[in-house]
């Protein structure tokens, strides 16, 4: 305790330069009071070990910390950050450096000096937080490394484990600053990401940009969106819930984001009860909030209400608060929905069809508020690197995505096979649905092929996901007593173009995956062009013509006689775009 004392005289002396200066004085001075008044806590914690101090300035969190003890944490670290900014512009020395000298005074030198960084993964808060650590960590487990200890911050994590025949532990260090972190700096957050050979893999919510492509094919690191480089190796759903005694069965997107920044203030404006909304949103650090505002509010240039609104750190606080208000509406993962609650059918726009939030649905990204999660590794990638990617990507990786709260794409569970059979049987009673869809589906299923497969904006290829996934699929046809099933593949298309022309294209898409299959061995195999009919997604924005040019595969369970490939002939040439 008088260490850590001494040491916050050491800092304010370092600032003597910040005296005259009124108000960081007065800032500075401040925050001390907070942190001198639970100084005596996180000297309790220290020597708990449920955290110790970071070679960043910061406390690291060990995994036994609960979420109480844990704000206390954060809370003294976000001090400790703001001091560290003001003694860094009054002295005209860089943030790091004072945080440095901070963590060197604290003693994380000299405890983390022992350590062997093996890998390094930087960019998005969603993967970072939770995910990455723990698909680390079944890794060094598959390999038999013992004693492994995890310790982290709001936007880090640091995994140290034995090494076998070596005095010094090995390290593994995550950053979790956002995706654009993965692959270069920004203005507030340095030495990180691809670009300045600061990380082994580049973590993100969302797929490379364009100038991002560029900059490190330019920086010599491969071309970042071929599928050596780029892996999905997740996909991301929120689930917008109301209290179970709200008559409201389904949403827009649009009247979704009105409800979140407080232009829609009561029910009875889409319809439902004369009842006030009442808002519940998870915490901005929230990597479940990170998706909602990517999907909701910043398409619709919308903001997050300011007044009447309640943020919470928790998801099961949010749905208990959302359980007991009739009025209330929030959003969590779809781990976290109970029975007070239930999960709003939610349509791109008006007129489409809306989908219910299920592990079937994010699969595939038919449900609106779905995307997928990315590492991506430079085409100079260590083995160790490539190694992990190979783990996660894995049935026995995907199984650690679904544990974690997110939707892998592995085999199957439970709730997989329950999704498609309610759907199927959805389909097959909805009046809207044309009859020749309901025709092709009645005898098959899509219990072990949940994914869409989704075409590279500029070709008839496959993307990489829909790549991976025939992959799996081919992999799934070939186990014993799989390799009779007949595939039955049905491709979509845009609204662009006439409709024989849409068709023409449906069928083309289809030609091209059942090619595909056949080139792993898939032989039993029926492919159908409908056309520009059942878009999932709004064909007048570029994203939603990508959704909606897709091919879906089920599979009967019937044995056929002997195997062979039928694949509709295509309707003479047009000059159709690719739509």
């Amino acid at each position: 305790m008088k260490a850590y004392f001494i040491t916050l005289q050491l800092i304010a002396l370092i600032t003597t330069s910040i005296i005259s200066q009124a108000t960081p004085a007065k800032e500075f001075s401040k925050i001390n009071k907070q942190r001198n008044a639970r100084m005596q806590t996180i000297n309790l914690i220290k020597a708990e070990k449920l955290a110790s101090e970071g070679p960043e300035g910061t406390l690291e969190i060990s995994s036994k910390c609960s979420p109480k003890t844990a704000k206390i944490v954060y809370a003294e670290n976000e001090d400790r950050k703001n001091q560290f900014l003001i003694i860094s512009k009054a002295n005209g020395s860089s943030y790091d450096s004072v945080a440095a000298k901070f963590a060197a005074k604290m003693g994380a030198d000299k405890a983390h000096r022992n350590t062997t960084k093996l890998l390094t993964i930087h960019g998005s808060n969603t993967v970072g937080a939770t995910l990455a650590p723990k698909l680390v960590t079944a890794y060094l487990k598959t390999l038999g490394h013992k004693d492994i200890n995890t310790l982290r911050t709001a936007t880090s994590s640091r995994i140290t484990f034995n090494m076998d025949g070596k005095k010094s532990r090995g390290l593994i260090e995550i950053k979790a600053h956002g995706s654009s972190t993965a692959f270069r700096e920004s203005n507030y957050t340095r030495k990180v990401g691809l670009a300045g050979n600061y990380c082994d893999i580049g973590m993100t919510s969302r797929p490379i940009k364009e100038k991002e492509l560029k900059l490190l094919q330019k920086k010599g690191l491969g071309k970042l969106n071929t599928p050596s480089c780029e892996h999905p190796i997740a996909l991301d759903g929120v689930a917008v819930i109301i209290n179970r005694s709200n008559p409201i069965k389904a949403l827009t997107v649009k009247q979704i984001a009105s409800i979140f920044s407080g232009e829609t203030k009561n029910w009875k404006q889409l319809g439902g009860s004369d009842l006030p909304i009442s808002l519940f949103s998870r915490d901005t650090q929230s990597g479940t909030w990170d998706t909602f505002k990517s999907k909701v509010m910043q398409p619709l240039s919308s903001n997050l209400a300011t007044r009447n609104i309640s943020r919470l750190e928790d998801s099961a606080e949010l749905v208990r608060n959302v359980g007991s208000k009739p009025g209330a509406i929030g959003f969590c993962g779809l781990s976290h929905i109970d029975s007070t609650v239930k999960g709003i059918a939610i349509s791109d726009i008006k007129d489409l069809t809306a989908f219910q939030p299920t592990r079937l649905t994010i699969k595939t990204q038919n449900y609106p508020l779905s995307r997928l999660l990315y590492f991506y590794l430079p085409s100079n990638a260590k083995p160790f690197a490539r190694d992990f990617i190979k783990f996660t990507m894995s049935n026995e990786g995907q199984q650690i995505v679904d544990k974690a709260g997110l939707v892998g794409q592995g085999h199957s569970n439970e709730e997989d096979l329950s999704n498609a059979e309610e759907e199927k049987l959805n389909n097959l009673n909805n009046p809207d649905i044309p009859e020749e869809y309901k025709k092709l589906i009645k005898n098959y299923n899509r219990d072990h092929s949940q994914s869409n497969i989704l075409f590279d904006p500029k070709s008839m290829e496959p993307d990489t996901n829909s790549s991976n996934n025939l992959d799996r699929l081919a992999s799934f046809l070939a186990e014993n007593g799989n390799e009779n099933k007949k595939v039955l593949l049905i491709g979509f298309s845009d609204n662009l173009g006439n409709e024989s022309s849409n068709i023409t294209l449906s069928l083309r898409r289809v030609d091209q995956i059942a090619t595909i299959l056949k080139s792993k061995g898939i032989n039993n195999i029926r492919a159908e062009g409908l056309g520009q009919i059942m878009p999932v997604a709004d064909n007048k924005t570029y994203t939603g013509r990508i959704k909606n040019r897709r091919v879906e595969i089920w599979l009967s369970n019937n044995q056929p006689k002997k195997q062979t490939t039928t694949i509709t002939i295509k309707p003479k040439t047009t000059n159709a775009s690719t739509n």
